[in-house]
């Protein structure tokens, strides 16, 4: 949690400040004076508990240096300059000259991400600079005030004891540990089940635990009384336990005015009606018997020793159904959602909107109170009448954040319409207006949906805590009157307009499952084929969460929605692009927003990670921002451009469609050779030279065989190439004819019958390609680090295994355009994803891109720089190319960076275009847009 602090009052700190303000001026030593410096300043200024413990100073980076000082409980870090320093001026650090704030940065940007930084504080002693790397270029947008004007500007230290931020981590925390115990408990009870694996046993379990969770909440938070469901079961047997919970839970669900029972147990009397439906008698719910054992846990460990009023509904619905559904407990860990990444997905859909709004109302001059007023209120009826919808809700944690934030931003216009007094009359109305009948789901798990209801439910009584400090007026918590609209149900089949019309839908909002096409069931791949329109191109490819998309899309029809989608990367890149976005963009909607390939990382145990987008379109043409992030674990850039068409890329809507032949007057490329072979004709150095030891006559068969990982790596294998071997050739090599039976045995075996029929032709490869000249080689899969392809060439008589691209008898021009920014920026939009990796293929990537039209002198100076950049690499004899290409150590190699920086010139004035004045992540992006109208120009001129 946040570091604690020291209570001191407004004037003892702003005289504190003064104090430290003097001392200071016109001193101070980086390395002699930063401790002392910030240890008082931070002490008695900033007023931070035990900084001995809270701050660390010169910490190494994992990029090699060392950090001034790092308040990690804050996540901010600190470079200290001396004196004198100017904060402007480029020092030479780690072999580059960098400004203080860019030092800082690279080590930001070095730290894992549990370490990573949300500030960075530079100074002078003389001056400080606070940039916050959550926004737009925090290396020009920063706050900055002197050492003089320190009192006066106090507040702006405020961020390194943020309660809020103090806040998230306690409920974090709380959420976790109840997430933990909840499952112990689970585990425990459902050991007491007759057949605990049955469905209605696993249905009544879940049951039981939801309200278990509820009455939790209730006694700690104060709607039931302290400790009420302690005290009701403490002191009991354990063997009438499970008798007296169904009373209390038949008590839970009854009307007070109901209870006639003149004799009811005064303590079961006491406990209010909680209306709802949570409680309700269901068929055949059964409660096991206690034990001793799972009575004393409930009730030491689960009641007395948590603080249930602490959780945080978002997280805990997450972490409190992958505690308890089966399906997720098989794969193990807990999941759930963080609401850092909700927020990344409402913020830029309607809530930065709606807090911008709430601002201009309470910032504008020269309103009278009365007109202000009226603003708020209309205000808030707005977000009053707001409709979400999640189609994918899961145990709602989407709903749940959004509702505490509308909830928060509902307490924010009552504490300004009110000003924390009872106004006349007041008392007889319930100023709240936001409601969970707002917030509507479909979710195919019965139990998720329980969970839901339930998260919602508590964020609805902590929100009410929070109104009734500001309204000064007791709010009515229980019986519960309103509820979210959740059905249960499988969101591909369901027709989304039972559910909410699409007349009165605002915002669509989730995280759909996410399943590649080889992890479908036979029923999920029929319900994506229902989904899609008719003739449809390879739905049994399309991931499974693109069919939202779709559904998405058809509800909206011309209404005024707007849809945001957390959706694995593959959606925006490779051959399921044009699939899924030809139909949606066909029907008039348009990305409004994006976040670009991060990690989303969803375990709270192992750190499970998908790497993902988010995707906003509707049909309205509001301001267009892409999220853009530089690796999948950078912060992201917002950038702003004109329009972002189905790869996120600015440029024009078309779709890459899979081609068989190159687009451009090119080379054909084709897959290497793919012997399915068992392994049989495969050795590596070792293996070869030992079968050659003992049958010398196979020394002229084995060729070089280069994939992916021996171009590379540099690593060698070898094949057994016996496909021209005569029959003289076979009595002399016994060796090979048993590798020859191998293979023919291994291929008769296979279920695949052209393999069956391959085995007729044991010395044959399933696919042959061995060209007679120079080959340009491209990896199949690639990492997303590397700047530029690592793209090779071979001799004849090296084959190429099918794990790499071949251009058979290309020449140094088209090396040369395939080794540029051009072709790889290309590549990194269009091509397919592999985890974090690219997976370039032909039909896509290659045919698709739009090679220059060279001038001859243009062609000669490619070739020329191509040749360059052949020789550079030969300077630096023994590196791979996973040496030279690995960003980390450009330094290392001058020589072949100034190679491709030249031939990167050249292939741009080849496109009649100069992007040389722009930074590099401007540069591609400009690249990008440029190959995109050229597509478009190809396409349009075919077409003709």
């Amino acid at each position: 949690m946040q570091a604690p602090t020291v209570s001191r009052t407004p004037q003892q700190r702003r005289a504190a400040a003064e104090s430290f303000s003097a001392t200071w001026e016109g001193r101070g030593y980086e390395k002699g004076d930063t401790a002392t410096f910030w240890n008082q300043l931070l002490t008695e200024v900033v007023c931070l508990e035990d900084v001995v413990t809270n701050v660390r100073y010169e910490e190494r980076a994992y990029s090699g240096g060392y950090i001034d000082v790092v308040i990690a409980e804050a996540r901010t870090i600190v470079e200290q300059k001396a004196l004198g320093v100017s904060l402007d001026k480029p020092e030479l650090r780690q072999g580059q000259m960098v400004t203080p704030f860019q030092q800082a940065l690279s080590y930001a940007n070095s730290l894992p991400n549990s370490q990573r930084p949300d500030f960075i504080i530079v100074s002078n002693f003389e001056t400080f600079r606070i940039h916050n790397l959550d926004v737009a270029k925090p290396d020009e947008n920063y706050v900055e005030f002197a050492l003089a004007e320190l009192a006066a500007q106090l507040h702006l230290l405020d961020f390194l004891t943020d309660p809020q931020r103090a806040r998230a981590k306690r409920e974090e925390k709380a959420s976790m540990e109840a997430g933990q115990l909840i499952g112990k408990l689970y585990s425990k009870l459902r050991d007491q089940y007759q057949f605990p694996d049955s469905t209605a046993s696993q249905h009544s379990l879940n049951v039981l635990c939801v309200r278990l969770v509820f009455c939790l909440f209730a006694e700690d938070a104060g709607l039931f009384g302290k400790d009420a469901l302690y005290n009701y079961l403490h002191g009991m047997p354990a063997n009438v336990v499970r008798g007296r919970l169904k009373e209390l839970f038949e008590v839970l669900d009854t009307p007070v005015e109901q209870r006639t029972d003149p004799y009811m147990d005064p303590q079961l009397k006491a406990f209010p009606y909680v209306n709802g439906g949570l409680f309700r008698p269901g068929d055949n719910q059964e409660i096991p018997p206690f034990t001793d054992d799972i009575l004393e846990l409930l009730l030491e460990e689960v009641s007395r020793d948590t603080n249930w009023a602490e959780i945080s509904p978002t997280i805990f619905g997450g972490v409190f159904e992958s505690t308890l559904n089966p399906e997720i407990r098989a794969q193990g860990g807990m999941h759930y959602t963080t609401p850092n990444n909700i927020h990344k997905v409402i913020d830029p859909l309607f809530l930065d909107d709606l807090k911008d709004e709430l601002a201009e109302i309470v910032d504008a001059e020269g309103l009278t109170p009365r007109k202000r007023n009226k603003l708020l209120e209309k205000f808030h009826d707005k977000i009053a009448s707001l409709t979400f919808f999640d189609p994918a809700c899961g145990s709602g944690n989407f709903l749940t954040e959004t509702y505490i934030q509308l909830r928060r931003l509902e307490n924010k216009v009552l504490s300004i319409l009110y000003g924390g007094q009872t106004q006349l009359g007041f008392e007889m109305t319930n100023p709240l207006k936001v409601s969970l009948n707002q917030f509507y789901g479909i979710e195919i798990n019965d139990f998720a949906v329980s969970v839901a209801s339930t998260a919602l439910w508590i964020a609805q009584l902590q929100a009410n805590v929070e109104a009734q400090s500001i309204i000064t007026q007791e709010i009515e918590d229980l019986p519960l009157h309103d509820a979210a609209n959740i059905l249960h149900g499988n969101a591909l089949k369901v027709d989304w307009k039972t559910v909410i019309a699409p007349t009165v839908c605002n915002y669509i909002i989730g995280n759909p499952p996410f399943l590649g096409a080889r992890n479908q069931s036979k029923e999920q791949k029929a319900e994506l084929k229902d989904v899609f329109p008719a003739g449809t191109r390879n739905v049994g490819d399309i991931d499974y969460v693109a069919g939202w998309f779709i559904k998405a899309a058809e509800f909206m029809g011309d209404h005024d929605v707007r849809t945001a989608f957390v959706a694995t990367n593959s959606v925006v890149q490779g051959v399921q692009v044009a699939n899924i976005w030809y139909p949606i963009m066909n029907m008039g909607f348009q990305i409004n927003f994006a976040h670009d390939t991060f990690r989303w990382v969803t375990d709270a145990n192992d750190g499970a990670h998908v790497f993902c987008v988010i995707v906003g379109f509707s049909k309205q043409n509001d301001l267009v921002r892409l999220f853009h992030y530089d690796h999948p674990d950078a912060r992201p850039e917002l950038q702003h451009p004109n329009r972002l068409n189905a790869y996120l890329a600015d440029g024009p809507d078309v779709f890459i469609w899979n081609r068989s032949k190159p687009i451009s007057n090119v080379p054909e490329m084709a897959i290497g050779n793919k012997p399915i072979d068992g392994g049989q004709y495969i050795f590596t150095t070792e293996e070869k030279e030992a079968f050659v030891a003992q049958e010398p006559k196979a020394v002229n068969f084995f060729k070089e065989f280069i994939g992916s990982r021996e171009l590379i790596n540099g690593t060698k294998r070898w094949i057994l190439w016996l496909g021209e071997a005569t029959s003289d050739d076979f009595k002399k090599m016994p060796l090979a004819r048993e590798r020859v039976k191998a293979v023919q045995e291994y291929r008769l075996a296979s279920k695949s019958v052209p393999t069956q029929k391959l085995a007729n032709k044991p010395t044959r490869f399933h696919v042959e390609n061995m060209p007679d000249g120079e080959s340009i080689v491209i990896p199949e899969v690639t990492t997303s680090r590397r700047k530029y392809l690592p793209i090779g060439l071979i001799p004849p008589g090296v084959l190429a295994s099918n794990l790499v691209k071949l251009i058979p008898n290309a020449s140094r021009f088209h090396f040369g355009v395939l080794n540029s920014q051009f072709h790889h920026a290309w590549m990194r939009v269009v091509a397919g994803r592999l985890g974090n990796g690219y997976r370039y293929s032909s039909g896509v990537v290659y045919n698709n891109f739009v090679f220059p039209q060279p001038t001859d002198a243009q062609r000669l100076e490619i070739e020329r720089c191509a040749q360059a950049v052949l020789d550079a690499r030969a300077e630096y004899e023994g590196a791979t190319l996973a040496d030279l290409y690995d960003p980390d150590n450009n330094f290392l190699y001058p020589t072949l960076v100034r190679a491709h920086q030249e031939l990167d010139k050249s292939v741009e004035a080849a496109y009649g275009v100069e992007f040389s004045h722009l930074d590099d992540a401007e540069r591609e992006q400009e690249i990008v847009a440029h190959l995109f109208r050229l597509y478009a120009e190809a396409i349009e001129l075919e077409n003709k």
